[in-house]
C-alpha cells in the first residue's frame, strides 16, 4: 500500500513539474528580422510580434511590425514576397505599382509574416496596410474559420488579412479588438 501511495506521489510530482516548464521560447524577433528580411528591415518597438497558425498547416507563424524605406529591395536576396491585399481588393495588384502609392522620404510601417518561423516556409512583407493596432482574429470564410491579422485603424474601421490557401486576402471587417 506505501509503495502504491508512494508511485502515486512521485507522478503526480512530476506530473506538476512538467506542467511548471516554462513556455517555447519566443523568438529573438530584431534577429530573425535582420536574417530573413535583411537591414533594410527595422523592428518597430510599438508593435509586440504576434503568432499564429495563419495557413493552416498546424505550424506557428510570426507577423512583425518593421519600417523600411524600400521593402521591394530585399525579394530577391533573403527571398520574401512583397505583397499589397488591401489594393488588390479594389483592384490594383500589382507591387510595383503600389509600393508608391505610400512613398514619401519617410519610413513605412509593413507588415513582415514568416510562415513556420522556426524553418521558414515561406515569407512575406504586406505593403500599404492602414493599421494603428494589429491583432489576430478568427474570421469565417467558406464555412471555416481561419485566422487572420486583424487590422484596427483610426476611427474605428477594421480589416483582416487571412491566407485563402494560396494567397494572403484583404476583408473589410466587422470583428473589433479589445
Amino acid at each position: 500500500m506505501r509503495r502504491i501511495l508512494l508511485a502515486i506521489l512521485i507522478a503526480a510530482g512530476a506530473a506538476f513539474a512538467a506542467s511548471q516548464q516554462p513556455p517555447a521560447p519566443a523568438p529573438d524577433a530584431s534577429q530573425l528580422c535582420a536574417r530573413e528580411f535583411g537591414d533594410a528591415f527595422k523592428l518597430d518597438p510599438k508593435f509586440s510580434p504576434l503568432v499564429a497558425d495563419l495557413d493552416g498547416d498546424s505550424q506557428e507563424d510570426l507577423v512583425l511590425v518593421a519600417t523600411s524605406k524600400n521593402p521591394l529591395s530585399g525579394e530577391i536576396d533573403h527571398h520574401y514576397r512583397a505583397i499589397d491585399p488591401y489594393d488588390a481588393y479594389f483592384g490594383w495588384g500589382d507591387t510595383k505599382v503600389t509600393v508608391q502609392f505610400a512613398a514619401t522620404n519617410a519610413v513605412t510601417r509593413y507588415v513582415l509574416v514568416v510562415h513556420t518561423w522556426r524553418a521558414p516556409k515561406a515569407k512575406f512583407v504586406i505593403i500599404n496596410l492602414p493599421f494603428e493596432r494589429l491583432s489576430i482574429a478568427r474570421v469565417a470564410r467558406r464555412k471555416k474559420a481561419v485566422n487572420s491579422i486583424h487590422a484596427e485603424e483610426t476611427g474605428g474601421l477594421a480589416s483582416d488579412v487571412f491566407w485563402d490557401g494560396r494567397k494572403y486576402k484583404w476583408a473589410p471587417s466587422s470583428v473589433t479588438g479589445d
